[in-house]
């Protein structure tokens, strides 16, 4: 019994410390001159609008849309090798374009 409570506990301090570094991982996307700064957890940090793209209403939401899908994607892909470092399987990560 005490080991299981043991192993929980060492997952738990994996999960927070993988937490933390996902948080220190950040990519950059540019796209359409909208630049996405986001964090390997998924998390948008900034959106920077060039003066051009403000003329336009329509092609600025819909390259917003792209931006941000695109920096949420290579978030994906830096966290994915990341958790499968933490989790034991080194160069798995690889695997995931990382």
């Amino acid at each position: 019994m005490f080991g299981n409570i043991s192993q929980l506990l060492e997952m738990k301090k994996k999960a927070e410390e993988l937490k933390a570094k996902l948080e220190s991982i950040t990519v950059t996307e540019v796209t359409n001159g909208i630049t996405v700064d986001c964090n390997a957890n998924r998390k948008i940090l900034a959106v920077h609008i060039s003066e051009e793209m403000m003329a336009d209403k329509s092609r600025l939401e819909d390259s917003l849309t792209l931006a941000i899908n695109n920096a949420l994607s290579a978030a994906e892909k830096a966290a994915m090798g990341d958790v499968a470092d933490i989790a034991g399987l080194p160069g798995l990560g690889n695997l995931f374009g990382k």
